[in-house]
C-alpha cells in the first residue's frame, strides 16, 4: 500500500467519523435513538470505517444483498480508493509490482 492510498483511507475514516458526530445522537429513556434514520446511517458508517481500517474498500454487499450479481462492487463513495488500488495493482507507481489482487 502506498502513501497516497493510506492518506485516502485516513481521510475517508475522518470524514465518516465527523459525519457520525454531526448526526442526532439523542435517545429515548430506553436507549433507542430518537432518529432511526441516523442510527441506520451510523451503523453503515461504522462498518465502512472497520473495512477501511483493514485496508479494504467497502462493498455494497457489506450492507445489503446485491441484485447486480455475486461479484464485488465497491461503494461509489470510495471511487477514489478504487482508482488508486487499480493504479497500484497495475504497477503504475515506482517501487510497486503489478499484482492480480
Amino acid at each position: 500500500m502506498n502513501n497516497r492510498t493510506e492518506n485516502l483511507l485516513n481521510n475517508h475514516i475522518a470524514r465518516l467519523q465527523q459525519d457520525i458526530l454531526e448526526r442526532d445522537q439523542t435517545t429515548f429513556s430506553d436507549g433507542t435513538r430518537r432518529n432511526p434514520h441516523h442510527a441506520q446511517l451510523d451503523e453503515i458508517d461504522l462498518k465502512n470505517i472497520a473495512s477501511l481500517r483493514e485496508g479494504r474498500i467497502p462493498q455494497y454487499s457489506d450492507h445489503m444483498d446485491c441484485l447486480v450479481g455475486d461479484g464485488p462492487h465497491d461503494m461509489y463513495e470510495f471511487s477514489d480508493l478504487t482508482r488508486e488500488k487499480a493504479h497500484e495493482a497495475a504497477g503504475l507507481y515506482a517501487g510497486t509490482e503489478p499484482s492480480l489482487s
